[in-house]
């Protein structure tokens, strides 16, 4: 393996896990700071973003900056990966996109339709992105962590479709584990060559 190559993708990588990471801080932690809804697990991020336009704004900058890394590490990046792959990819960040741009107001209206759409969808993908990375993996740590993000996923996506009451107490602290676990499967040596 050439390691030359891998480090401008991972380098792509992690800067668009540091951007979520700190809009996730900073937007959580405002809200459990100041708005007094400190350990609220029972709202999703999304529903967390969309309390607030300065929130919405933020979460939509910040995921339009990731989506550009995204598309532009695909685009120079991510010729070995196979098409499948890249194209349950361009799913993923097509739908993160959309999310990103129609935010979950509170009030149930077109825009938080449009978002949970398109929230499921990134799900979904994420899911097959997932069983595909598994499916070619050559390392086994690759193989392992594919496998037990499959399986997360496989859980969080049918507990949300249940609407089970432990998950949905809970669903922030579920909804980030799968959302990070995502960023290390996309970071495993397999995952950005």
């Amino acid at each position: 393996m050439d390691t030359s190559a891998t480090k401008p993708s991972k380098k792509l990588l992690l800067i668009s896990l540091l951007i979520f990471a700190l809009e996730y801080i900073g937007i959580i932690g405002s809200y459990w700071l100041f708005d007094g809804r400190a350990g609220d697990a029972s709202l999703t991020i999304s529903r967390y973003v969309g309390l607030n336009l300065w929130s919405s704004l933020l979460f939509c900058a910040g995921n339009m900056a990731i989506v550009v890394l995204s598309v532009y590490y695909l685009l120079t990046k991510a010729q070995s990966r196979g098409f499948v792959w890249r194209f349950l990819m361009y799913v993923f960040i097509g739908a993160f996109m959309a999310l990103s741009i129609s935010p979950h107001v509170p009030d149930e209206s077109m825009p938080a339709t449009i978002h949970r759409c398109f929230a499921g969808i990134m799900f979904v993908a994420m899911v097959l992105i997932g069983v595909t990375q598994m499916a070619r993996a050559e390392r086994k740590i690759t193989l392992a962590y594919s496998m037990l993000f499959v399986i997360y996923a496989i859980f969080f996506c049918v507990c949300d479709a249940m609407r089970l009451d432990f998950f949905m107490n809970g669903i922030f602290w579920f909804e980030s584990a799968y959302l990070f676990a995502f960023f290390g499967l996309i970071l495993l040596p397999e995952g950005c060559e």
